[in-house]
């Protein structure tokens, strides 16, 4: 409603481009939030900061700059709410006041997001999933993107969620030059550790939670929403799309980060790769603490998991290697 208030006011908000947005996607905890972080070191791009996902994405009224926006200061009085109520949420995500936040805030507006499904034991809304039309969610993501440029603007825009996968389709009719950069881990990884945090999440909701039903349900959902993937994918242009292994990100950061600049065209300036190694020099892996899962914590295996991910271990020829926490 208050989108809607502002367009009114302002209709010139419509006609601010969206031109080549870098769009980071992959199954949840596969390296996306790492080089999400990573590219969010270049002053080129314009991306979601934490207060603006949080408390709004539409600019309030009255006269103020960047530093002192009124969102930022109500923020880090919400994340210490959550941090209350999750205190382990942080070995998962980190979430910083002034860093990137992907755009699933944004997308649960437009209820389609299987967030909903994990953070909720509410398996017919899953299956609602399934079916759902992603094309009014990205109309209105965009309609944000537009309201948060023309106040803060940008040169390119630096998207991430791993809401993405079922909706690839629905990205590329609304955002028509976007670069996709997916990252691949094994699902074996993805699905546990996935289940493992909206255990975190629904642990504030529920008394007792159900962790072997929840491990079914993780599973049924990320191996649907990529078997959609993988089928939308094969009509659109191999040339928007670049395909980077978890390993390979790992074991090079800055490399992997200067192959999708050579890969779309974008030029990585020095100060902007200077900042880059600062920000993996100070955050190392585990910062935050470890936080250990195995599948078998969810009723499930790794066969298991592999059999159901077996079309898209196969066809992006993805590791399953053994891999630490």
């Amino acid at each position: 409603l208050r989108l809607v208030e502002l367009l009114a006011r302002h209709p010139d908000i419509l006609d601010e481009r969206i031109v080549r947005p870098v769009i980071v996607l992959g199954l949840p905890r596969s390296g996306t939030s790492l080089l999400f972080n990573l590219l969010a070191q270049d002053p080129a791009h314009r991306f979601m900061a934490n207060w603006e996902a949080f408390i709004a994405q539409v600019p309030p009224n009255g006269h103020y700059s960047f530093t002192s926006d009124p969102r930022r200061k109500k923020t880090k009085w919400v994340l210490g709410i959550q941090k209350y109520l999750m205190p382990d949420l942080e070995k998962l995500h980190a979430f910083l006041p002034d860093g990137p936040e992907e755009c699933t805030p944004i997308l649960m507006q437009g209820f389609a997001t299987q967030a909903f499904a994990g953070g909720y034991d509410v398996p017919a809304f899953s299956a609602w999933l399934d079916e759902a039309d992603h094309e009014p969610t990205y109309r209105h993501h965009k309609r944000v993107l537009q309201a948060l440029q023309w106040k803060y603007p940008g040169e390119r825009w630096l998207l991430k969620s791993p809401d993405h996968i079922a909706a690839i389709d629905a990205i590329l009719n609304t955002h028509k030059d976007a670069c996709i950069v997916h990252l691949h881990r094994d699902p074996v990884k993805s699905v546990s550790s996935w289940a493992s945090l909206n255990l975190c999440y629904r642990g504030v909701y529920y008394s007792h939670v159900d962790t072997d039903e929840l491990g079914q349900q993780v599973l049924t959902r990320l191996a649907s929403d990529l078997d959609r993937y993988m089928i939308e994918r094969k009509s659109q242009a191999a040339e928007r799309f670049l395909d980077i292994q978890y390993a390979d990100l790992m074991k090079d950061p800055v490399k992997t980060v200067h192959q999708i600049y050579d890969h779309f065209g974008f030029e990585l300036k020095g100060q902007a790769e200077k900042r880059m190694r600062a920000f993996m020099a100070a955050n190392p892996r585990h910062k935050h603490g470890v936080h250990r899962y195995e599948p078998e914590d969810f009723g499930l295996t790794a066969e298991m998991i592999r059999q159901r991910f077996e079309k898209y271990i196969d066809t992006f020829k993805v590791s399953s290697m053994v891999e630490t926490q």
